[in-house]
Parts: structure tokens; sequence; C-alpha cells
């Protein structure tokens, strides 16, 4: 009976962190986007702020899917890593109707949050 509660657990924990990872890549990871595009991206993937607010300040890594999957793979911890991103800011609007400015930064240090192998944060 121990064992089974074991791992039903274990299999709890490893759901908690795939969810984690797969809101992780929602919020942060995309293929191609233009700043001017921020607006759009954030909705699409309705990325809000705590309480559904509009959120202040997104990052997305650009076309870093694999890349991200190769740093975090079989570590927990922090990682510091260069990559070309968009940075998108709210400017002053309320909901529904969040808008975003964004603004194209190259080769940008950000720092990703790992835990047993996959992305939960970006810092």
């Amino acid at each position: 009976m121990q064992v089974q509660f074991v791992c039903l657990l274990l299999g709890l924990i490893s759901a908690v962190e795939l969810s984690a990872s797969l809101d992780f890549y929602q919020k942060h990871v995309i293929g191609f986007m233009h700043p001017d595009e921020c607006t759009t991206v954030m909705q699409m993937r309705h990325i809000r702020g705590h309480f559904g607010t509009c959120k202040k300040v997104n990052t997305f890594l650009l076309g870093a899917h694999q890349r991200v999957q190769n740093i975090c793979a079989g570590i927990s911890g922090q990682r510091s890593f260069s990559f070309n991103v968009v940075v998108c800011k709210h400017q002053f609007s309320l909901r529904p109707g969040c808008r975003y400015v964004g603004q194209r930064h190259d080769n940008r240090i950000v720092v990703i949050k790992c835990k047993h192998g996959v992305p939960v944060h970006l810092g």
C-alpha cells in the first residue's frame, strides 16, 4: 500500500512540473515574432498578470524551444544564457484591451530556473 502511495505522489509531482514547464513555454518561447506583435501574441496566448490583470512585462525567447530543453536537461537550478528576445511592456490600458509595446534585444542574458530537467521560470 505504501509503495502505491509513493508512486501516486511521484506521479502528481511529475504532473505539476510538466504543467509548470508547459506554462513556461506558453508564456516565454516563440519561434519568431516582431516587436509590433506583442499585443496580439499576449492576447492569443492568454498571458495575464495576477488576478487576470494586464501583465506588466513579458519576455519571449525567440526560436529557442530546443535550446531551452537542452539547457535544462537533467538539472535543477538556475542557468544564465544569451538569447534573442522580444520584451513586451504593458502600456496604460485596462482589461480586456491590454496593449503592449515591444522591443527586440539580441544576445540578452536571461536566467532560466530549471526543476528536474524542465524549465519552470524565467527571471
